[in-house]
């Protein structure tokens, strides 16, 4: 493994990591909205430390390769966390693990349709986050559009893939077999919402922008 890949390998683990944290933290939040504020935090870190995050470069013109070992990757990171979650056990049950599965469990009450469309915003506004991030003038700039997208699709029910592999990872221990392979399924379908709300958010900004130029 050649410095390059080394490097690809730690950013996609360490993006799933924060990002599992965030889960963890709002879990944990009796308030939505103050979970979400705090869920904020993951991606400023992963932004500030050059993190690789799936939701961050689908939008972008990424080989179809390098975004599956993303997802994956990031999706391991995320069980990271929820490894200690695990630990803390009451009564046969963790803590946040039963939190966690009924957050997915009414997921898969949803119709895939809903999947698809709630991941595509979630995918339009991860793409305006980031790219409001790296294009703000200041920090200050840059801290509104992250905290406008995140706070915004949470608080809004959008579907953000690796998110929900964060809250899939909690919520193992409580879930069966077959409930956790029916979430697998949801989660890829959401997965396809995010790349195709990027890259809709791409085509119509670098579209304006030419037309702008």
């Amino acid at each position: 493994m050649n410095k390059e890949q080394k490097q690809f390998l730690l950013s996609s683990l360490f993006s799933g990591i924060m990002i599992g944290i965030g889960c963890t933290v709002y879990l944990s939040c009796v308030n939505k909205l103050v979970g979400a504020l705090l869920f904020c935090a993951g991606l400023f870190f992963i932004l500030t430390n050059g993190g690789t995050l799936f939701t961050g470069i689908c939008g972008l013109k990424t080989p179809v390769k390098k975004l599956a070992w993303v997802f994956v990757l990031n999706g391991l990171g995320t069980v990271i966390p929820a490894i200690v979650s695990w630990s803390n056990v009451v009564d046969g049950a963790t803590k946040l693990g039963a939190t966690a599965a009924a957050v997915m469990l009414g997921k898969l009450g949803m119709n895939p349709v809903s999947w698809l469309l709630n991941g595509l915003m979630c995918g339009v506004l991860m793409y305006l986050a980031v790219i409001g991030y790296k294009k703000a003038k200041d920090s200050l700039h840059g801290i509104a559009a992250v905290l406008f997208a995140i706070v915004g699709f949470i608080v809004c029910g959008f579907e953000h893939s690796i998110a929900d592999m964060g809250y899939l990872a909690i919520a193992i221990p409580n879930l069966s077999f077959w409930q956790i392979l029916q979430c697998m399924g949801m989660i890829l379908v959401i997965m396809l919402g995010n790349v195709f709300g990027g890259k809709l958010m791409r085509m119509v900004l670098v579209d304006w922008q030419e037309k702008d130029a």
